[in-house]
């Protein structure tokens, strides 16, 4: 996007105007940045420079309110070119946040998507905005092993365990009771074909492979592959964990009811949230996404800003946390708490 019609004039109070209305959240006049900001610029200039700014759609006036505030298009310069470069070290966690990280970093072992969730939470309580993890579907990793444990006459336990260690289960109701030797078999007829392929890769072929040479009647075994076939799907979702949807009812954009509303219907639906991800999720891994306003297709967020980090462990993507909150947010903060997580909480 050029922005080469702002002189750096402009520039410098277009900044002045959006560091003040972040803070303030209250309109911005010529007279408030002929004060506190050092520009050697009389009020009349910088009223008529505002003026300027209005007209180019980088600054909207509300109502008859003599003081502006910034557009979507004025915060998009802003993220782009005028925002203070990022200082994480400027980020000052509580103790309660050093002791989450301290806690998760000792267990963090074996469930990514349980990395994802922590994540989330710490970067919420740090921004004060609502944040939302997607924990990336686990159809990339391959089958370590299957199990088909029996239960009692009627119903088995079919377990899909990944090479990341996520387990997935199913019980499976029987239309015929299968004896012990033909289950025993059928464990080891599983574990030699589906093993080391991924649960996307399981084909109708590999299947009907179990069936015939298990010896075992289509029809008894028939409700097993069922119950794979549903251990496949539960991998195939990916998880969504939301925090500090609450927070968002802190910031007097959300006093209107209606808007207030659709935001916490959004966050009710995990469908829709993933789908919000996924729309931001065009950049590289490294990069941090924003999306501001009616860059936003979704109608709830029309009027917020949706910040997105993609992180990944050893080089493999883990998942996507984004923040969600009005468009006067303080993306210095946000994005430096999502490099903040990166760096300390999910390193490369």
């Amino acid at each position: 996007m050029g922005y080469e019609e702002l002189d750096a004039r402009k520039m410098l109070i277009l900044k002045a105007i959006i560091d003040d209305y972040i803070s303030s959240m209250e309109p911005v006049g010529s007279r408030t940045i002929a004060k506190k900001y050092d520009m050697g610029l009389s009020s009349a200039t910088i009223r008529n420079e505002m003026a300027d700014l209005e007209e180019m759609g980088y600054l909207s006036q509300p109502h008859t309110s003599a003081g502006r505030i910034p557009s979507d298009k004025g915060y998009r310069l802003y993220v782009d070119k005028l925002m203070d470069p990022v200082d994480n070290s400027s980020l000052k966690p509580t103790e309660e946040d050093f002791e989450a990280i301290r806690s998760f970093m000792e267990k963090r072992i074996h469930e990514l998507n349980g990395m994802v969730h922590a994540a989330s939470e710490i970067v919420s309580r740090i921004t004060h905005y609502a944040a939302v993890g997607m924990a990336e579907s686990v159809n990339k990793h391959a089958i370590k092993t299957l199990k088909v444990i029996s239960l009692d006459t009627d119903r088995v336990l079919v377990i899909v365990v990944l090479d990341n260690d996520v387990i997935k289960n199913q019980i499976v109701k029987l239309r015929e009771p299968l004896l012990g030797e033909e289950l025993s078999k059928l464990n080891v007829i599983c574990g030699n074909i589906l093993s080391g392929y991924r649960a996307q890769d399981i084909s109708i072929t590999m299947i009907n492979d179990i069936v015939s040479l298990s010896g075992i009647e289509r029809e008894r075994i028939l409700p097993i592959v069922d119950g794979v076939l549903e251990c496949i799907k539960q991998c195939d979702s990916a998880e969504i964990y939301t925090e500090g949807t609450a927070n968002l009812l802190e910031h007097p954009e959300f006093n209107d009811i209606s808007k207030a509303k659709a935001l916490i219907e959004l966050f009710n639906k995990e469908d829709e949230l993933a789908r919000l991800l996924h729309s931001c999720g065009d950049a590289e891994a490294s990069d941090i996404v924003i999306r501001i306003g009616t860059e936003n297709k979704m109608l709830a967020v029309t009027d917020c800003s949706v910040v997105t980090a993609t992180y990944s462990v050893d080089g493999v993507d883990i998942g996507t946390i984004g923040v969600i909150g009005p468009t006067r947010m303080d993306y210095g903060k946000v994005i430096s708490a999502l490099e903040y997580v990166r760096k300390r909480l999910l390193p490369k």
